[in-house]
């Protein structure tokens, strides 16, 4: 019986699914191409039709979970029917959640033979900046409800700019620790510690 042969994208999503599993279980170093194939019942040659090696689909494993919590994120602080207060406990939430489960799967079991983190930068880069619009509009929230102090005089001139400033702030406080040498690591807490400080 003819195998039924499944479309490219269907195929290339199932491979980084699998390869998402079997790296949050086992870590990079111990998970295969062949591990990868022998779940999927492929031979070596459909792997590579689709990524060049396994440090490929794992940085598509890793970028493919930063974008669905980053849509989920966007999604709900563009939504009009939420107050603010309801917006920021589960903003605050799905931070905490996202970052526990980025640093267990892409953190803690990535290995010194990935040596080149720039990747992991500019996903960031490029998450931070498709952030800025719905939290500009999240702070203008805020601010014209009266949570925030007159004294920001946040407008829609200006929401992007504070926006801008308190993501890529945040970014680096929560991170600081693994892409520098520093020894220096803050949490979550001590982002909103200081964010509340500034807005208040």
């Amino acid at each position: 019986m003819k195998r039924n042969s499944k479309k490219p994208e269907v195929r290339k999503q199932e491979l980084i699914e699998i390869a998402a599993k079997l790296f949050a279980e086992k870590g990079y170093e111990a998970v295969s191409v062949r591990d990868i194939l022998d779940v999927v019942g492929g031979a070596p040659g459909m792997f590579y039709y689709y990524f060049k090696s396994k440090q490929d689909i794992y940085v598509a494993a890793m970028e493919q979970y930063i974008s669905e919590r980053l849509e989920r994120k966007c999604r709900m602080l563009e939504d009009d029917t939420l107050p603010f207060r309801k917006k920021l406990a589960a903003f605050r939430s799905m931070i905490k959640e996202d970052i526990s489960g980025y640093m267990e799967r892409f953190i803690s079991n990535s290995d010194a033979s990935i040596s080149d983190t720039s990747y992991k930068i500019w996903d960031f880069v490029q998450m931070l900046n498709r952030m800025v619009k719905p939290y500009s509009k999240f702070l203008l929230q805020a601010y014209n409800e009266g949570h925030l102090s007159t004294r920001l005089k946040i407008t829609e001139e200006n929401a992007a700019v504070f926006a801008t400033f308190i993501l890529y702030g945040s970014w680096g406080i929560i991170y600081n620790g693994q892409f520098t040498d520093s020894g220096q690591n803050f949490t979550m807490e001590d982002v909103i510690a200081v964010t509340d400080k500034l807005l208040q």
